[in-house]
């Protein structure tokens, strides 16, 4: 277990809450997916199990890591065909979209359901500025994750990630670009994100369950016992997301040790990025969180 406090500090993936944190995944695998060369042998953060299942499903060879155990046992009871369990992340999208709901009509289920049955990027994107994207919203993120809003509180308490300056704009724009690219009626993520809802027969690629190797133990601990080039590419998430210095450094440096050379490592971020490749796959990724997506080879 990484220990606060010594140089392994990390954030929760890193000494995490023994509980569930989030029930769905969050990162689009159409990402990996791009970055892997066929029947690639992966290491990925367990998350809700999604991610893991759609790699296997392509044929990769797929290795699931996490140091929380009830998060753990949730991804490989998904990945049997288990049904979708709420955490920590699904509850405090709840009582964002319940406080945006109570005060504007425009955002009541009814309506949203509606509007994320469109197919046309463009009218989604339009409609989404001209109705959704309004000035409750706006108030209501801009107080909630504010610094010292209670959603902000919360997010630090259950992940111990900080949210980034002006993240409430942020995230307006990010919604608003990915309905640009990636119309509402098909994309999972903006069921989950505006509505708390699946997208109506989205189901988990079938796979077996054995043929992940599943594995209970920190991160940082793993990469760095793991033999040299063990692995053909790792994504992380977002764990590096508020982690102290030295803890991101050595991550970073036992991943690139434990992938084989020019195999990506794949990190996600809620920060903004100057990066343009790395903006451009987080544009890419329709789950409308992310600030920035890297690729290190």
């Amino acid at each position: 277990m990484l220990t606060r406090g010594s140089r392994r500090k990390g954030r929760s993936s890193a000494n995490p809450r023994q509980r569930l944190l989030h029930g769905w995944d969050w990162s689009d695998p159409r990402i990996e997916l791009d970055e892997l060369a066929p029947a690639s042998r992966v290491l990925v953060t367990a998350g809700a199990g999604e991610l893991a299942a759609a790699l296997a499903a392509a044929g990769h060879r797929v290795s699931a890591l996490g140091a929380n155990r009830e998060q753990l046992d949730y991804a490989r009871r998904r990945v049997e065909g288990g049904p979708f369990e709420p955490g920590a992340a699904e509850r405090l999208f709840d009582v964002g979209r319940g406080m945006v709901r109570a005060a504007s009509p425009a955002w009541s289920r009814r309506r949203v359901r509606q509007f994320l049955q469109e197919d046309d990027p463009l009218r989604a994107a339009a409609e989404w500025k001209a109705r959704l994207d309004n000035r409750t919203l706006s108030s209501i993120l801009r107080t909630m994750l504010g610094p010292a809003g209670a959603l902000s509180a919360l997010i630090l308490r259950d992940f111990s990630t900080p949210i980034p300056p002006h993240f409430e704009e942020a995230i307006r724009g990010r919604i608003a670009r990915a309905l640009r690219k990636h119309p509402p009626s098909g994309n999972p993520y903006a069921w989950r994100l505006l509505l708390g809802e699946d997208l109506p027969g989205h189901r988990l690629p079938a796979v077996d369950p054995a043929a992940i190797e599943w594995i209970d133990e920190p991160l940082l601990d793993h990469l760095e016992r793991s033999q040299l080039g063990r692995y053909d590419a790792v994504s992380l998430s977002n764990v590096v997301d508020g982690a102290d210095e030295r803890w991101v450094r050595d991550l970073r440096k036992a991943a690139v040790r434990a992938v084989a050379p020019g195999g990506p490592v794949i990190a996600r971020s809620f920060a903004t990025t100057m990066d343009d490749e790395a903006a451009k796959r987080a544009r890419r990724d329709r789950a409308m969180l992310w600030g920035s997506i890297v690729v290190h080879r």
